[in-house]
């Protein structure tokens, strides 16, 4: 005889709490190989499946990572899920090829709360950055390698403002750990790995202005972060930043089953120095016009539609188009960030399976756009495409 198993919303609590500072520490020590510059293309199981959609259409609580104020329509849930990334990286230097094959696991995940019909409290937990390990010189006497991870816990808060309509709020707090080794023939001898800790916050709004249409806005501001001491040398004054970012997002429920939505994002790398210097910006390095990743502003569409197939299965497809934002002229110091993927494909799917349970699956390929690179990059071509399986599990009590 089979046995139904319940929990109380005393018991969900202390659970929830214990998994999210899980996630909080797994994502502190995994490295991520992200393309949305060094962010993940989408957060969220569900997101993953619709290619990053979410700012007008929250659907798990990652969702403060897309949009805080997506947290107000939730309700009482919790959510982990787990990203397992596969990017064959190939890179070539004058005639000597280079290649690393990167098989990484990335967890995200969020706990949901309703306050009062006015307010609404949560925790998203996320996280981005970047390894490889070519195993060999390329531009020094020590292995080519960079490991970023920033993990970013996103504790926020939702009121309503009228029925339907919300905002939300939602300080930021983050941690980083970076290691770059390698850059020898650059004049920086590689000095191990460094952290720092950071904060920011961000802003939304989601509100209902039909019965069918959904609007979603979004703002987060740069996640400042301390100086890395051991990289004064290295970066513009020693930091790495996450720039500034904005989005906006749609969804149209076009029957009972299917809901199509798409969002508009913009992200500032050109407005922080490490990020946004170029290679020949003039000054030496770790100055504040010292080099950089040479990153333009990214300029993101995402289109996703979700169908309710029946009560168990909802099914899930998406599409990301990027702007080129990493011109070929910095393609020397896109070795350590081979990050030229600009267009995405997903699908996924839902099943619920009874006692406020689902299980998500979702699968994301990013395409490899290589990049040749020309002017002071010339000689140098650096891509991957990458591969991204996500297993997720909610609870709503």
């Amino acid at each position: 005889m089979s046995k139904t198993v319940s929990l109380s919303t005393g018991a969900v609590l202390p659970l929830a709490s214990s998994l999210l500072l899980g996630l909080g520490a797994g994502l502190a020590s995994l490295p991520a190989q992200a393309n949305n510059g060094l962010q993940l293309p989408a957060y969220g199981a569900k997101a993953m499946g619709m290619a990053g959609v979410s700012i007008a259409l929250p659907q798990d609580a990652a969702a403060s990572a897309n949009n805080p104020a997506g947290m107000a329509l939730l309700g009482n849930r919790f959510d982990a899920d787990l990203t397992l990334l596969r990017a064959p990286i190939r890179t070539e230097v004058g005639s000597n090829h280079y290649a690393d094959n990167a098989v990484i696991a990335v967890p995200t995940g969020g706990f949901n709360r309703v306050i009062n019909e006015d307010m609404n409290a949560g925790l998203s937990v996320f996280g981005q950055g970047i390894a490889l390990d070519y195993g060999e010189p390329v531009f020094g006497t020590r292995n080519l390698k960079s490991n970023l991870q920033q993990v970013v816990l996103a504790p926020t808060v939702t009121w309503r403002l009228a029925p339907g309509h919300y905002v939300g709020f939602s300080p930021r707090l983050a941690y980083q750990r970076l290691e770059i080794a390698g850059l020898e023939g650059f004049g920086f001898a590689s000095p191990g790995a460094d952290k720092a800790y950071g904060g920011g916050f961000a802003l939304g709004y989601q509100g209902a202005l039909s019965e069918r249409l959904s609007l979603g806005v979004s703002y987060a501001s740069p996640l400042w972060f301390q100086r890395l001491e051991r990289y004064r040398g290295l970066l513009p004054d020693g930091r790495l930043n996450l720039p500034q970012q904005a989005g906006v997002g749609l969804a149209f429920k076009a029957t009972p089953q299917l809901t199509l939505a798409a969002d508009a994002l913009w992200i500032n790398w050109s407005g922080e120095g490490s990020s946004g210097n170029r290679f020949t910006e003039g000054g030496p390095l770790g100055a504040s016009d010292g080099p950089g990743f040479g990153w333009r502003d990214q300029k993101i569409l995402r289109l996703g539609a979700s169908y309710e197939l029946n009560e168990q299965w909802t099914l899930r497809a998406g599409a990301s188009f990027s702007n080129h934002f990493i011109p070929s002229s910095e393609a020397t110091f896109a070795t350590l960030a081979p990050l030229a993927q600009y267009d995405h494909y997903s699908l996924g799917a839902s099943y619920r399976l009874g006692n406020g349970w689902e299980v998500t699956g979702s699968y994301l390929y990013a395409v490899n756009d290589r990049l040749k690179g020309s002017g002071a990059s010339q000689g140098i071509r650096v891509g991957t495409d990458v591969n991204y399986l996500n297993l997720g599990i909610g609870y709503r009590f």
